[in-house]
């Protein structure tokens, strides 16, 4: 069995998460569950924005312009579209190929040119009840539908094996992290720092994302120089997973004042299975993924799969940072308790091992 994976965002090998370089949960998904189904026996391949065909843990990765010519391959039982896709492309394919088609959903929503809702599809995998809900409208009948989680990098589930103490592990004054794309909430984090401080200033931040909130060079380098003026706050930019991962291990709290439409967050299930305590918003599937682990903000519009731009209350958020650091510095018996249940129930649930039968057993329910 063979099974292709287009991705016309990004180009990469299934060896990227193990680099230097910064990679985005849909990368992340598609290198760790083709790892794992090439363990089974399944042949994977990928065709992405790779300039030339290269390979990692057994699995190739050919440019795009290869797709047309490989789907030749009568040993190809599924073909799948992660991320984005473009009408046009899959209609093309669709024309080389008689496997069947399967959208493998990240976005928020089918209704844009990124992610339009193909008849060439024979199935569709979201990776959230929260997603598949908000798309209902927007799926054909004739789909086969399925929700299949993301899950962790590897690392993250290793760090704090059963029976480790975990908080002897993070420093003190505790370390507050932030994680993912400027525009998934780090805009928000100046005045929420800034409240914060006036109830403790025993706490450091460090804020792994990308420089260009805005696009706009003049008004980024002013932005960031204000983020990094701030005290005890490192402003370190985007990051390789081996190095978050292990910042992560020493961190508390992750702080993420999210308005983003998240249909997962990888980077929450991480920091969740790293022994952070997480305050984040209540915006779309950050609920239904931290499983009741997390402190979650509510803001407006918090199901809305499209807008991105709603207000974060920053002292409420800063006394909900607050909250959590004084909680763990009156009890931390209770603390270290709840982080090994936390810890504990995301290594049970959320293992790319894990995924690889209901991947299979989806792909084979539509032939």
């Amino acid at each position: 069995m063979r099974l292709a994976f287009v991705d016309i965002a990004y180009g990469y090998t299934a060896g990227r998460p193990d680099t230097d370089a910064p990679l985005g949960g849909t990368t992340s998904a598609i290198c760790f569950l083709a790892r794992e189904l090439a363990k089974r026996g399944v042949v994977c391949s990928f065709f992405n924005r790779i300039d030339k065909t290269a390979e990692a843990h057994g699995i190739k990765s050919f440019p795009l312009d290869r797709l047309i010519e490989e789907l030749a391959d009568p040993e190809i039982a599924a073909v799948i579209f992660c991320g984005r896709w473009l009408d046009g492309m899959v209609e093309l394919a669709r024309q080389a190929s008689k496997a069947p088609f399967i959208a493998w959903m990240h976005e928020s929503s089918l209704q844009t040119k990124l992610t339009p809702p193909s008849k060439a599809f024979d199935g569709i995998v979201y990776v959230s009840e929260w997603q598949q809900r908000v798309n209902r409208p927007f799926a054909l009948s004739k789909w086969k539908q399925a929700v299949i989680r993301n899950a962790m990098n590897p690392r993250a589930a290793n760090l704090f094996p059963p029976g480790a103490p975990v908080l002897a592990a993070k420093q003190n004054p505790p370390v507050l992290l932030y994680a993912g794309g400027a525009a998934r909430g780090v805009v928000h984090l100046p005045p929420i720092l800034e409240d914060l401080r006036k109830k403790t200033p025993d706490f450091s931040m460090e804020i792994f994302c990308n420089t260009d909130p805005s696009g706009h060079k003049e008004s980024d380098e002013q932005y960031i120089g204000w983020l990094r003026s701030l005290p005890s706050v490192a402003h370190v930019g985007m990051v390789g997973q081996p190095h978050l991962i292990e910042r992560m291990k020493r961190a508390s709290f992750l702080v993420s004042p999210n308005p983003w439409p998240e249909t997962s967050c990888i980077a929450m299930i991480e920091a969740l299975a790293a022994g952070l305590e997480v305050v984040t918003t209540d915006r779309a599937a950050l609920p239904e993924t931290a499983s009741g682990f997390a402190r979650h903000i509510h803001i407006e519009d918090a199901d809305d799969p499209v807008r991105f731009d709603m207000p974060v209350p920053p002292e409420i958020f800063a006394d909900a940072v607050f909250n959590a650091i004084n909680a763990r510095t009156q009890n931390p018996g209770k603390a270290e308790a709840g982080l090994r249940k936390q810890i504990d129930y995301f290594h049970a649930h959320y293992q790319w091992t894990q995924r690889v039968e209901p991947w299979m057993e989806f792909i084979k329910g539509l032939k």
